[in-house]
This record gives structure tokens, sequence and C-alpha cells, in this order.
């Protein structure tokens, strides 16, 4: 339906709260263990439910909710799809749960999320893992992610406003890339609940045959001790398992 200005932009969130809003939440207070809350800015974009920035301006953490529905009256209204409304540098920490993967061009967010972010602060990123072992094995019998299925994806009309889905798959590589692309400091990643547990077991020859192809990836085109980590970030319990997950960089 083509958006006139009289009907509310549709964007989809879930109604409750998640363990990667709770993930993210813990996220911040480590980082901020030795300072007081009072002063830390935060911006939590896209805001879904609001609960994330809810519960962090409860501790006394000074917080931007900033979203697109219309689930909360004091909501930020920010579109992620244009350059933020945001002067450089003024948030300490830049939470985006799930969001990332609903826009069009996900580094162009990412770059502006590095902006609006002060130096020392921390992003924080959640997105559906498509790396897990549950969406490799659907993607080889579909030729289609988790959580990336095409049949509800349509394109919107000229001027409409509503959410595209999931229609940008961003894997850990890629956010590590992008993260040293603006010299920002990785932190292993963390994962949301784990999904379909028992893969692990009859795939552990397949597992081993990962690390060893992995391994000798990096040997052949690297070699640099210090690209090592991402060979091991990838073979992780977070990344093999999680249905989210749950990246950290540090500015």
């Amino acid at each position: 339906m083509e958006n006139t200005g009289t009907m509310p932009p549709k964007y989809s969130h879930v109604p409750y709260p998640s363990d990667y809003m709770q993930i993210a939440i813990n996220l911040v207070v480590d980082h901020f263990e030795n300072n007081e809350p009072h002063g830390i800015k935060i911006l939590d974009l896209p805001a879904g439910n609001g609960w994330l920035g809810e519960q962090l301006a409860n501790q006394g953490y000074t917080v931007v909710s900033a979203d697109i529905n219309q689930e909360r009256t004091d909501f930020a209204q920010v579109d992620m799809e244009k350059p933020l409304p945001f002067d450089n540098e003024v948030f300490d920490a830049v939470i985006c749960c799930e969001g990332i993967e609903h826009v069009f061009s996900p580094f162009h967010l990412f770059s502006e999320f590095h902006r609006v972010c002060k130096q020392g602060g921390i992003l924080i990123i959640t997105t559906p893992n498509i790396q897990n072992l549950y969406s490799r094995i659907q993607f080889l019998c579909t030729g289609y992610l988790f959580q990336f299925d095409p049949f509800d994806k349509r394109p919107l009309k000229q001027g409409e406003l509503s959410d595209k889905g999931h229609i940008s798959p961003v894997g850990l590589t890629q956010l590590i890339y992008w993260s040293e692309h603006f010299n920002l400091t990785v932190l292993p990643p963390q994962g949301s609940r784990y999904k379909k547990r028992w893969l692990l077991l009859p795939l552990i020859p397949v597992i081993i045959l990962g690390q060893i192809w992995s391994y000798l990836d990096w040997r052949k085109t690297s070699g640099d001790g210090a690209r090592k980590f991402i060979q091991q970030y990838l073979f992780r319990l977070p990344a093999l398992l999680s249905r989210s997950l749950i990246f950290c960089c540090k500015k």
C-alpha cells in the first residue's frame, strides 16, 4: 500500500524482550563498569518495542530510542536508510538489534554508526546468524539462508514506508572487515540461544574439515598471525549454533 502521509509506516518488531537484547545490555554495562551511568549516552536503533532502552534508562544511562515505527511517542523518528540525524561522535554506545539486515546498504548504516560513536565507545550489532549449522544446511538444500526465505519479500511502491524484512544477510566476516576498515577493535562475538544443538554431534567431521580448510586458506592467502583470530571466531559455538550473532567492536 502506498504511504500517503495519513497512514503510519508499517514496521515489524518483536513485542517481547529477547535474549539478544539482554546480552546487548550486559555488554554496555560491562564496558562502562568503571564509569557512572549518568552522562553516558546510548543510541538504540531500531528501538523496536522500547524494552532495551527502557532497561538502560532505568539503570541511569541517557538513552535515545530511535525507530520509524509508532510503538512509542517518545521515539526519535529515524530512517536507517538515510544519514542519521545526529552529530559526529555524540554517543558512547550504539546498539542495533536485528536492524542491519533490513536495509539496502548495511555498510552505509555501519559507517553511520561509526560516525556518531565517540572515541572509546562501543558498537553492538545483533543480526540473524547466517553462519550457524542450521543455516548452512538450509542454504545447501534450498538456496537461501536461515531467516532469509524469499517468499514474503516484495518491492515497495514509490513513497511507501514499510518493513522490507530480512533482505541483506550480514555475516561475521563482513562485520570484522567493516570494523577494521574504520580501525575499530573487534571483540569476541557472542550468540543468542542455540538453535538445533543436536546438529553439532553428527556434523563434527564437517566442522573439523572446515577448520582444516579455513586454516589452509589462511596459510595460502595471508599467513598473518594477526588474522588467525577470524578462523577461531568462525568455529566458536556462538557462530556455529546461535540463532542471532551478537557482534561488538570498540572505537
